[in-house]
């Protein structure tokens, strides 16, 4: 069953509140895995948030590395993650610091797959309604909307122009590191020109059609909540406050 929007922001938001309150990896990889089950459960094609991951990597190792060496003593509450495992100068590398390493690579790939499963497939229409549903402002909707239309036209648009300047004999990925900035300046002059008349025909196209006459947007779709999504949704929020709770009260997920 794939869940409407609600519910996906309701995972999305309980997801946050899971890995922002627990410091050890395990309680993090278990909502890694509540959050990749249910992206299964949706039938959504998992191995596609591969791509996403695959570009991270770098950004894992770095934070992983860095938190190894970094973490402060206060954070740890057992004397077996004091243990010293490598010392250069003041940095020392502890199991306790291996293991938050291990917690901030479990939150992004959390983070990441939570995302990923919010907004797999989400039109702006569906995100249009649920401002409206919402009674959010106006131009906050557009906000949001035109935003969600413009990443995917840019990078469209940065690619018929790569296209075209190869086409004109522009070398883009030859030469060292500031040649290759040097070619590739020339795509950034014909981008920023046609984000700006694009701007100017959204805006041209909202006036016409009365944007800014009345508070409230039109809802373009009947509103269906079934009672499995609002369900779902109401369990995934009430276990993220429990995480939160449990953190705060009984020191669940701790170091």
């Amino acid at each position: 069953m794939r869940l409407g929007l609600p519910a996906r922001l309701a995972v999305l938001v309980a997801t946050t509140l899971a890995v922002m309150s627990f410091t050890h990896p395990l309680w993090n990889f278990g909502v890694l895995c509540v959050v990749l089950g249910l992206a299964v459960w949706q039938r959504l094609p998992v191995a596609a948030v591969w791509p996403l991951i695959r570009a991270s990597l770098a950004v894992f190792v770095l934070v992983g590395f860095c938190a190894a060496f970094a973490t402060s003593d206060r954070v740890l509450h057992d004397p077996a993650h004091l243990q010293v495992l490598a010392q250069w100068g003041p940095l020392r590398f502890t199991v306790g610091g291996v293991l938050m390493g291990g917690t901030f690579v479990l939150r992004m790939l959390a983070m990441i797959v939570a995302t990923w499963t919010a907004i797999y497939q989400i039109s702006v229409d569906d995100v249009l309604d649920l401002a409206a549903r919402w009674r959010l402002p106006s131009w906050l909707s557009i906000l949001i909307g035109s935003a969600m239309a413009a990443l995917p036209n840019l990078a469209r648009r940065h690619e018929q122009i790569r296209q075209a300047q190869q086409a004109r004999g522009q070398r883009l990925d030859s030469g060292g590191p500031v040649e290759r900035w040097k070619a590739n300046a020339a795509i950034v002059v014909p981008l920023i020109t046609s984000s700006l008349l694009t701007a100017e025909s959204l805006g041209v196209a909202l006036s016409v059609r009365g944007y800014g006459a009345h508070r409230t947007m039109t809802v373009m779709h009947d509103v269906v909540r079934r009672p499995q999504e609002v369900a779902l949704s109401i369990l995934v929020l009430a276990l993220g406050v429990c995480a939160v709770a449990g953190r705060l009260a009984w020191g669940w997920g701790r170091l």
